[in-house]
């Protein structure tokens, strides 16, 4: 009887180890999954607060790309640079009868512009512009969001005509002829 009594205590003995070791188990899965919640918890605060955030950016967002396209289409380079001066010779890369990025865009929208002399004293380059393949309901927003994102554009005259061949109050699309004068500020 002796050896069936040890068998039951080893048994007994066997069976409390491996309860102890799986409810060691059991209580380090349960600090983790704690722990994972801490970390879920903080994460959906910082998601929640970078959601407003964003929510508050895209309600702003028509003010601040019109802030920064005023910023960045206001500034016109410089027309002539002195011979002296190493250091701006070494900044300027682009090519300055080009002029602005607002003549590049009315440039791209299909407007052909050149530059007229400036005199001296003068503090605007002055561009002779036209365009005779642009629709009145084209040409018009165009010119409008140039001027309002350009805090120093200016448009001196505008004369728009009809082409001869379009009989008036024509249904049709119909290409005007655009010519007008701008004005950009600059600083010398």
């Amino acid at each position: 009887m002796r050896p069936a009594f040890v068998f039951i205590v080893l048994v007994a003995v066997g069976v409390g180890a491996m309860l102890c070791a799986e409810n060691a188990l059991l209580q380090r899965a349960r600090h983790a999954v704690e722990e994972f919640e801490r970390q879920n918890v903080m994460s959906e605060q910082g998601n929640r607060r970078l959601a407003d955030e964003g929510r508050a950016l895209q309600a702003n967002r028509s003010r601040v790309e019109a802030l920064y396209l005023r910023l960045k289409d206001s500034l016109a380079g410089p027309r002539a640079l002195p011979i002296g001066n190493s250091n701006r010779a070494a900044r300027s890369e682009e090519p300055v009868d080009q002029g602005t990025r607002v003549i590049q865009q009315l440039n791209d929208a299909g407007v052909i512009t050149q530059q007229n002399r400036t005199m001296p004293g003068e503090m605007a380059q002055i561009h002779e512009a036209g365009a005779s393949r642009l629709e009145l309901h084209r040409l018009i927003p165009l010119l409008t969001e140039q001027e309002n994102s350009n805090a120093f554009l200016f448009i001196d005259r505008i004369v728009l005509t009809r082409p001869s061949s379009v009989p008036p109050f024509s249904s049709e699309p119909t290409y005007l002829d655009a010519r007008f004068t701008i004005r950009v500020l600059t600083g010398k």
